[in-house]
């Protein structure tokens, strides 16, 4: 028959919630868990783990949680992670959410059953508040990596996405456009918001307006932003874009792909920029933000390292923002530097 904690907690002539607390590395008075370890190792409570873990402190085992292990983005950033867990002797294991909700759900039990000193949360969403609140709640130490939340304080490592939003925005009007649409990414995404913002403030800046049909919802998905971009273009309306800034490469090489087979020549007919400079973008002549991608990964594991050595929780705070750079290429015009 599977232990529950209410039988530890009546083996060990405490309370459910005094047991809770222990499990979750809560303050409890030393006699107080010394019993409910005994218990636990007497009723063989799966997982004991747990146990172990309270007993030596460190299991030198840190989580990463990605979005999407598919998205070219991520690599990267995990071999950063990777690369500073390593050297510091711990070992990186890698949760994959697929990016959808409630996911972080099975990273709680996982976070609960012990074997991991700390996590690197790369998947960080709004839709997510509540539940990365109750993570925090759990003493273990939390560092957000490339996503974060607002409203949320804790220990980050992020690229600057506004400025880069912002850069990339007055290159394409420094080169003459003035009717330049956007690619958004996912809603509720703080890289989205920003990169978004620092766009909005480069049009603001020189006296542009953006019409509400040619803000695209590209989600990160290549093949609905193929299609929004095709409609876009191939529409009736008069007038067109001479321009788009894209959120992501991934849905900037979509809006190439959707130009080209619509007839239109890139630069001349429509200038098009990415965000995050990924491998492919380089021989694809894709003018694009670099994002420092491996350094954030370092950086953010070095930074949980540092709180799990120092017994740290998450009730710190402390933003690190990496600086991001504009990477001029074919797709937007000349090779003119942007100072």
């Amino acid at each position: 028959m599977l232990v529950t904690i209410k039988d530890i907690a009546k083996k060990a002539g405490v309370s459910v919630a005094t047991v809770s607390y222990v499990l979750n590395e809560r303050p409890v008075s030393d006699g107080m868990k010394d019993k409910v370890l005994k218990a636990i190792d007497e009723l063989n409570y799966v997982p004991n783990e747990v146990a172990r873990r309270l007993r030596v402190k460190k299991n030198y085992t840190i989580a990463l949680v990605l979005p999407d292990i598919t998205n070219p983005f991520y690599p990267d950033l995990a071999k950063g992670c990777q690369d500073a867990a390593k050297e510091n002797g711990f070992m990186l294991i890698m949760i994959n959410t697929e990016d959808k909700e409630d996911q972080l759900k099975d990273v709680m039990n996982q976070v609960r059953q012990g074997g991991i000193d700390g996590l690197i949360l790369a998947n960080a969403m709004e839709r997510d508040m509540s539940q990365v609140q109750s993570l925090l709640e759990t003493q273990i130490p939390v560092v957000f990596a490339h996503r974060f939340i607002e409203g949320i304080e804790a220990d980050s490592v992020t690229a600057d996405n506004f400025t880069g939003g912002y850069k990339a925005t007055k290159h394409l009007i420094q080169h003459g456009h003035q009717h330049i649409a956007i690619i958004e990414g996912l809603l509720g995404s703080s890289v989205s918001l920003n990169r978004k913002k620092g766009h909005e403030k480069a049009m603001q800046e020189a006296g542009f307006t953006v019409p509400p049909e040619w803000i695209i919802k590209g989600e990160t998905d290549y093949e609905l932003t193929y299609n929004r971009v095709t409609q876009l273009l191939t529409s009736t309306h008069e007038k067109k874009p001479t321009a788009i800034f894209s959120s992501s490469d991934l849905m900037a090489l979509a809006a190439v792909d959707a130009a080209k087979n619509a007839g239109f020549s890139i630069p001349d007919d429509l200038a098009v920029t990415g965000y995050d400079d990924l491998f492919m973008t380089s021989s694809l002549k894709l003018t694009t933000v670099h994002v420092p991608r491996y350094e954030i990964g370092r950086q953010a594991v070095q930074m949980l390292i540092n709180k799990i050595n120092n017994q740290q929780s998450s009730s710190s705070s402390q933003p690190v923002v990496l600086d991001t750079s504009l990477i001029i290429r074919k797709t937007s015009g000349d090779l003119k530097s942007l100072k």
